[in-house]
């Protein structure tokens, strides 16, 4: 495989992505980073968030450290999957510039009532969707083409989407990835409770549409998240562009 940049999937929470991820775990080819820079904004000197405000900020998890460990490691390519967000403090055009940059979103409604039973009191930065436009404007700026999968595109056509990904980035695409065998996943202990599902799973699971009803507490974040959804879904890989 020739060596490229850092592959990065930038997310919004609770968009199958962590599942997205899983297949390149068990590719076995790429060294995976799960949500690296998670640390840089809620546990280091510079953190973003007081979320975590009791636990003492550590310095090795600035986010030049975190960046230079991702760059540096030659063994492999590198797959990391990280929430736009937790960028949000040091995202510029030369930042972006150190990966190829790919997005996964999912309509608003299903990630706000996910995120809202995990973090009743999140903040819209949290919600993800603004910064990952962000970030996405800064890729196209950069002359970058980034690939766009919407998450109920995937759970429907995992194979076909997931073969389009790899196709897009030049890699070798691994069918047999997209199945597995239960089992936890070390590197996502830090995020205990949020990736059950993930570990437990076998593949890709087909994602429900059914009609999500938000509570009117959420009805601002929801029109807040959506023109940026919208703008992204626009660009997004389609199913009917990818061969059968």
């Amino acid at each position: 495989m020739t060596n490229h940049k850092p592959i990065a999937l930038w997310a919004v929470p609770r968009s199958i992505s962590t599942a997205f991820e899983r297949v390149f775990v068990e590719r076995g080819d790429f060294t995976v980073f799960h949500e690296p820079f998670s640390v840089s904004y809620y546990y280091s000197t510079e953190r973003r968030s007081s979320r975590y405000a009791e636990e003492e900020p550590k310095e090795e998890y600035e986010h030049g450290r975190v960046l230079k460990k991702i760059l540096t490691l030659g063994e492999k390519p590198v797959f990391i999957k990280d929430m736009a967000y937790h960028v949000a403090g040091f995202m510029t055009p030369e930042f972006v510039r150190n990966f190829r940059n790919t997005f996964i979103i999912r309509e608003p409604r299903y990630v706000l009532a996910s995120l809202y039973e995990m973090w009743p009191d999140f903040t819209f930065e949290e919600a993800g969707y603004e910064d990952l436009y962000r970030l996405f404007g800064y890729a196209t700026e950069e002359g970058q083409k980034p690939i766009v999968v919407d998450a109920l595109d995937l759970s429907e056509n995992p194979e076909r989407l997931v073969a389009a990904y790899c196709k897009n980035l030049g890699i070798p695409h691994k069918p047999e990835a997209l199945s597995w065998e239960p089992r936890e996943i070390p590197e996502w202990r830090m995020w205990e409770g949020w990736h059950d599902e993930a570990q437990q799973s076998t593949g890709i699971g087909k994602a429900s549409r059914e009609e999500v009803t938000l509570p009117s507490e959420l009805e601002a974040a929801y029109e807040h998240c959506l023109p940026y959804y919208e703008a992204l879904y626009e660009k997004r890989l389609r199913p009917a562009e990818v061969p059968e």
